[in-house]
Formats: C-alpha cells, sequence, structure tokens
C-alpha cells in the first residue's frame, strides 16, 4: 500500500513539474521548438470555446489531432507568421505572453494516466503597446501518459471562458 501511494505522489508531482514545463516554454517565444517534445507520439492539442465544450460540438479555434499537426503549429508560426525571423515581414505585433496558472490538480484513471487540471489567465505585452493585454482566461483539462521515460501530453485541451478572443493569439495557449 506504501509503495502505491509513493507512486501515486511521484506521478503526481511529475505531471504538475510537465504542467510547469509547459507553462515555462510557452511564456518564452524563443523556447517555441521545444513545445512539442512535450507532447506523446498520438497526441493531440485542442483550444475550444468552454460553449462548444459543454455542449459536445467539436468545432474549435485550433484542433491539432496529431504530433504531427502539433510541430506544423510550430512551423507555420516560425516561416509564415515570423516570417522566417525577418520583424519587418512579421504577420502580427510581437508579443510576450505571460501565463497565470493556478490551482492544479491531477486525478489517476484506472489505466494510469493522469488528468491534470487547472485554471489559468494569459495575458500578452505588444511591443507596440506597453499595456498588458488579458488574451484568455479558461481552464486546462489535459490527459497526461506515463508509458514512456518521461510523462507527456496525450491530450491538452484549452477551454476558453469566452466565445471570442479580444486579439489574434500565435503561440499555444
Amino acid at each position: 500500500m506504501l509503495t502505491s501511494l509513493v507512486d501515486a505522489q511521484g506521478r503526481k508531482q511529475a505531471a504538475l513539474e510537465l504542467l510547469v514545463r509547459y507553462i515555462r516554454i510557452v511564456d518564452d517565444p524563443r523556447r517555441l521548438a521545444e513545445w512539442p517534445d512535450l507532447f506523446g507520439d498520438s497526441a493531440e492539442y485542442v483550444v475550444i470555446t468552454r460553449e462548444n465544450h459543454e455542449r459536445g460540438l467539436p468545432i474549435a479555434v485550433i484542433r491539432d489531432d496529431t504530433k504531427d499537426r502539433i510541430i506544423d503549429r510550430v512551423t507555420i508560426i516560425k516561416n509564415f507568421w515570423g516570417a522566417g525571423g525577418r520583424a519587418e515581414d512579421h504577420h502580427y505585433n510581437e508579443s510576450w505572453p505571460r501565463h497565470i496558472v493556478g490551482p492544479a490538480w491531477v486525478e489517476f484513471t484506472e489505466s494510469g494516466e493522469a488528468r491534470l487540471g487547472a485554471n489559468f489567465a494569459v495575458y500578452a505585452t505588444v511591443q507596440v503597446d506597453p499595456e498588458p493585454r488579458l488574451l484568455a482566461l479558461g481552464e486546462y483539462q489535459d490527459v497526461v501518459d506515463f508509458s514512456g521515460e518521461i510523462p507527456k501530453f496525450k491530450s491538452k485541451k484549452v477551454i476558453l471562458d469566452t466565445s471570442v478572443l479580444q486579439d489574434v493569439f500565435v503561440y499555444p495557449l
């Protein structure tokens, strides 16, 4: 019994550390290339409004339903939105995101996966405007897989509390 309790505590801590790594990476646009490494080979990344989520509607703001699409998102951000690194060709106002997350909770399924959840707010400070703006508010509902050497997201679902975003977002939420 004590061994399973210690194992559960270790997996809970590992799931929470995965969330912390996620936040550190998405809060630093220079680390964008590291983002897909947080996901397993059969992972999904979904950004959906709470209204559509609760009504069971599949329409999402973003639905990257394979690891390849998650990797493609990074390529598109770097090569199209970021115009290959040339600041004068950016298709958006470069911003510095800041995630405020918490509290986080972890529950285990019978299969050994962890359901990881947390409330979040994402603010963005755009270079052309010194006032930070609220970009998104909502909840993470994630599934963490422990079958590999390190835990990875099997599913990262970002549920937005509002149906309309205040600004275009380019980077992962």
